[in-house]
């Protein structure tokens, strides 16, 4: 079965620097496995003015919400979602577009 992926959700916070977008997420809890959410500060609304931007910051940082699950390893779905999300491509290491799958990355050469 595939992994499941969450975005997480964005929310403003009063804070003492200011008002801070802050992504929430959910993880499993380890010690009774119970699902409790967690939050990441991104930055302040003065800097990052709407939430396209919180979004563009979160991508930017690479934030590791998705945690790979040790007990079924890492499959080959896991390996061409990491490089459909990384960087790949030309010399100057341009990111793929959101929507964009490049299966070349994946094929392998027939012999």
């Amino acid at each position: 079965m595939a992994q499941r992926n969450q975005r997480g959700w964005l929310k403003k916070e009063s804070r003492a620097q200011g008002e801070t977008w802050v992504l929430f997420f959910r993880t499993s809890r380890k010690s009774d496995g119970k699902r409790v959410e967690n939050k990441i500060p991104i930055g302040l609304v003065k800097d990052l003015p709407d939430k396209e931007n919180a979004w563009a910051e979160i991508k930017r940082l690479h934030l590791p919400i998705n945690k790979v699950d040790s007990r079924r390893g890492i499959t080959f779905g896991d390996l061409g979602t990491t490089l459909r999300r990384t960087r790949v491509g030309g010399p100057h290491g341009e990111y793929p577009s959101e929507g964009s799958h490049d299966s070349s990355i994946l094929r392998t050469r027939a012999s």
